[in-house]
């Protein structure tokens, strides 16, 4: 198993203002109003208002937002599948 996933997901928010999450892999979009982020548990999608990224450590993988935070949305990564892969199933 990898080290990463044996480590537990931590998100912290403190009055819907500030969001410290940490095995952050990639941001992959980032705007004002939402920022998406890859994880080691899936994607984190981030809504609200005044986003700012205020630290970002690519040694721990930590992250810490701030602004108005008035969605946390989860999902899966998707394993990309290939159309021959699937045929030959």
């Amino acid at each position: 198993m990898d080290a990463q996933l044996e480590k537990t997901q931590v998100l912290e928010l403190k009055n819907r203002e500030r969001l410290t999450v940490n095995l952050v892999e990639n941001v992959e979009h980032f705007s004002p109003s939402e920022i998406m982020l890859k994880t080691a548990t899936g994607k984190l999608k981030i809504g609200g208002s005044g986003l700012k990224l205020e630290d970002l450590s690519k040694q721990n993988g930590g992250i810490v937002l701030t602004g108005r935070i008035d969605t946390l949305g989860f999902s899966e990564i998707k394993e990309k599948h290939s159309f021959f892969k699937d045929i030959l199933r």
